[in-house]
C-alpha cells in the first residue's frame, strides 16, 4: 500500500518536519490518528520515541507492521490516513518543506558483481552496476 510507505517515509522525518510549528501540528494529526487506530498504548509510546527521534527505524518499522495488519482490506481507514496525510503534504508545501525521502541502500557483493538498490517514496527501484 502506498500509504503505508508514505507513512514510513513521514516517520522517519518526523524530529525535522515537528521544527515547523504548523507543519508540527499536521504530523501530530497524522500520528494521533494513527495511534488511536492501532489503539495499543506501546504503539502511542513508539510514536512519541518517533517524535523525539529515538530508535527511529526498529519504531517506524513495527508501526509499519501494525499499520498494514489493520488497513488491510479497509478502504474506508486507508482513505481516512490518505486524507490526513494529503493535509500534511499541503502544509509542507505552504511552508516549503520538502518531503522526506526514504533511501533503503544495500551494497551486494556477489561474483564481482555490485548492486545499489535505492528505494524512493515513489515506490520506484533504481539499480546500478
Amino acid at each position: 500500500m502506498e500509504v503505508i510507505l508514505l507513512v514510513s517515509t513521514i516517520l522517519t522525518g518526523a524530529n525535522k518536519l515537528l521544527e515547523n510549528e504548523a507543519v508540527g501540528g499536521a504530523l501530530k494529526a497524522v500520528t494521533g490518528w494513527i495511534g488511536d487506530i492501532l489503539g495499543k498504548p506501546s504503539a502511542k509510546e513508539k510514536l512519541q520515541q518517533i517524535e523525539q527521534n529515538h530508535n527511529i527505524e526498529a519504531n517506524v518499522n513495527s508501526i509499519k507492521a501494525s499499520l498494514e495488519f489493520v488497513l488491510e482490506g479497509n478502504q474506508q481507514l486507508q482513505n481516512e490516513l490518505a486524507a490526513k496525510i494529503a493535509e500534511l503534504q499541503r502544509m509542507m508545501k505552504k511552508e516549503g518543506i520538502p518531503m522526506p525521502t526514504a533511501a533503503n541502500t544495500t551494497n551486494t557483493a556477489y561474483n564481482s558483481k555490485i548492486g545499489d538498490h535505492g528505494i524512493r517514496p515513489q515506490n520506484s527501484i533504481i539499480i546500478t552496476r
